[in-house]
């Protein structure tokens, strides 16, 4: 982590296009905003684009915006991220999950710095600082965008490689709702291998926090934390139904019941996801 915070820190001032890699839950949002408030570019907004939950047919219209009349339901001009962004920073998250007819409508405007709203004809200067963020592999980007976008990468190591964090985000997390962990929660915390990440460790303190009855954290008040879910499965012995059924609840939970990324991160397109969530009952 001290690598990367200097990494950050020879780029924080030069307008160069940021990667972002890492698992899901790592910190990548975070790491964003970070990088953001601490840039020339901080008095300006910060527009995140989220790649993977956006509508295809819509993409266009989000990204570039459109003028009255350019479709049916066009009633007034509209802006789009690219122009809120202006003189800020423009966020790309999960930018894998871009079709290959949006990565060219994207890769024009990024390699000529300029784009056109929707039915319209004026070309506007585009003027942000660009990152880009992933947790999956980027095989399916064009290699032409992915040196546009990829000047400087950054890889988020997941919280297993860096146990030695868990304390100082645990404590983070806290914000002073509690004095601080007895000795059994922090081993359990610090024990982990927290699957989930960074984002798994919060939702576990924030739990802590409404289960816990005294000034400290305990271990009765933490979910439970086994270590290693096919153990779990395996001592309680589950059935593979069962075993998907309570990973599909996990994975929606983790994204907010957003179904598009719930597929992505499952490997299933978003129709048999929601057959799953019919065969399983899941609310």
């Amino acid at each position: 982590m001290r690598a990367l915070v200097a990494t950050i820190e020879k780029v924080l001032d030069h307008d160069v296009s940021i990667l972002i890699l890492g698992e899901s839950g790592s910190g990548k949002d975070h790491l964003v905003e970070a990088i953001h408030a601490c840039g020339a570019r901080r008095a300006a907004p910060l527009v995140c684009i989220d790649c993977a939950s956006i509508p295809p047919d819509l993409f266009e219209s989000e990204l570039f915006g459109y003028e009255k009349g350019a479709f049916t339901d066009a009633q007034s001009r509209k802006l789009g991220k690219l122009e809120l962004a202006q003189g800020g920073t423009l966020y790309f998250d999960e930018v894998a999950a871009l079709t290959p007819p949006l990565q060219a409508k994207l890769l024009r405007a990024l390699e000529e710095r300029s784009f056109t709203r929707l039915g319209g004809n004026q070309t506007i200067a585009l003027d942000a600082c660009v990152i880009s963020s992933s947790a999956r592999e980027l095989s399916e980007l064009r290699r032409d965008l992915i040196y546009l976008i990829n000047v400087v990468t950054l890889n988020v190591p997941p919280l297993r490689e860096r146990a030695d964090d868990i304390p100082r985000l645990a404590t983070s997390f806290l914000a002073k709702r509690k004095e601080g962990f007895d000795e059994e929660s922090m081993r359990m915390l610090t024990t982990y291998p927290w699957p989930g990440n960074v984002r798994e460790l919060r939702n576990a303190i924030d739990r802590a926090v409404l289960m816990e009855e005294s000034d400290v954290i305990t271990a009765a008040s933490l979910p439970p934390l086994d270590g290693d879910v096919i153990d779990t499965a395996a001592r309680a012995r589950w059935t593979l139904d069962e075993l998907e059924s309570r990973y599909i609840r996990r994975v929606l939970e983790e994204t907010d019941d957003n179904y598009s990324r719930a597929a992505e991160i499952l490997g299933i397109n978003r129709k048999t996801l929601l057959e799953k969530r019919k065969k399983y009952s899941i609310d």
